[in-house]
């Protein structure tokens, strides 16, 4: 009878059935960074009914080197390395921003309220996602050789990657449902809303991910390179990530509608126009831009490809940055507490002290960007 060479998992993770002796066996290249996945690997099945050995190795062998072709993968670099430099220049620039938010933060006691408690959390959401991602976009572009071997705390870094992300849209969410619920409902406690959005902020996406992980772990196909290749698996987390998008664009829609009804009783002009100016500044904070971003362009050598690559390389990074500017360093709450801790810092300098000690109890701002309003507080 006919001898066949036994099915083989090479080092890429290919998968090689059943192949009679004296034929060449033929599979896809495999989604990998840097392969062309329209072109053919190529394995041996000798005469006597084993694979081809590497002379050189003494192992077996099977031929990727049509998945790789030179020039069009030094193209690629080039456009990869000015890509993945720019998203990591932003993500350090977020980074940065975020971290000094949180600071001021935690530092003032005045700044502890509810509603600053969901933004801390948002914030540490930004910290952790841009941190996983630095790390994970730094291995998968810039360390080969871990690339190759597929350690296992590559891949974890993967799934712990993901679940930050999942993470920082959750508690997007969690900023919508409360500033909606606080609208909606004067009389509902904050300590329930505040537990509610942790377990949804930090506690929903963990099963998630571990389906996430575990469905994917078993499928050989989908574990190479420290899961570097796009998977439709990603879906089981991403899908509830667009459900709670559009979720929050029902309360961004609600909470106009509110707004314009309580503005409407104001005898001024233009309060329609208030109430777009204060519900536009939600967007970024609940993620809302990112709705344009769910379909990427299928021609991936497009013109518009290209363009939506650069686009989501500037605003994923960034959109940490913009919440940090626009609910902390414009906020007029901590502009004012910094304003005054300076003020009381040159007071004590010498030559001040008695000035300082003259001057009466200071004043500063809130501003309520849901509102518009503005309070003076002693």
């Amino acid at each position: 009878g006919k001898s066949y060479c036994a099915p083989k998992l090479d080092h890429w993770m290919g998968c090689w059935n059943y192949t009679e002796a004296g034929t060449r066996a033929t599979e896809p290249c495999p989604p990998i960074p840097g392969f062309d996945y329209l072109q053919n690997a190529t394995f041996d099945c000798r005469e006597n009914g084993t694979w081809y050995v590497n002379p050189a190795t003494g192992r077996e062998y099977a031929d990727y080197s049509a998945c790789f072709n030179f020039e069009n993968a030094i193209k690629e670099m080039d456009k990869d390395v000015i890509h993945i430099y720019v998203t990591i220049a932003l993500f350090c620039l977020s980074f940065v921003m975020i971290s000094i938010s949180l600071v001021i933060f935690f530092k003032f006691r005045q700044l502890r309220c509810d509603r600053i408690t969901i933004h801390k959390n948002l914030f540490i959401s930004y910290l952790l996602t841009d941190l996983f991602y630095l790390v994970y976009l730094s291995v998968i572009h810039f360390a080969e050789d871990v690339v190759l071997h597929n350690p296992d705390w590559c891949q974890f870094l993967h799934v712990i990657t993901q679940y930050a992300i999942v993470c920082n849209f959750a508690w997007m969410f969690c900023e919508g449902l409360y500033l909606h619920t606080v609208m909606m409902s004067a009389f509902t406690s904050g300590k329930s809303v505040i537990i509610a959005c942790l377990i949804i902020g930090w506690g929903v996406p963990v099963p998630l991910t571990i389906i996430y992980g575990a469905v994917r772990a078993s499928l050989k196909d989908n574990i190479i390179a420290c899961w570097s290749s796009e998977s439709s698996f990603l879906w089981i987390m991403y899908a509830p990530v667009v459900l709670s998008m559009a979720i929050n664009v029902v309360f961004v829609v609600n909470i106009m509608r509110l707004l314009i009804t309580k503005l409407r009783q104001i005898p001024e002009v233009a309060q329609t126009r208030k109430a777009v100016r204060a519900t536009a500044i939600l967007i970024p904070l609940l993620g809302l831009q990112f709705l344009i971003f769910i379909k990427r362009p299928e021609d991936k050598d497009s013109t518009l490809s290209t363009i939506y690559q650069y686009v989501l390389a500037i605003f994923v990074p960034l959109q940490g940055a913009f919440v940090s500017i626009m609910y902390c360093f414009c906020n007029g709450e901590v502009l004012s507490l910094l304003k005054r801790k300076w003020n009381q810092h040159n007071a004590m300098l010498p030559g001040k002290r008695k000035r300082a000690q003259s001057t009466s109890a200071t004043q500063y701002t809130i501003v309520d960007p849901m509102s518009q309003v503005q309070t003076s507080v002693t």
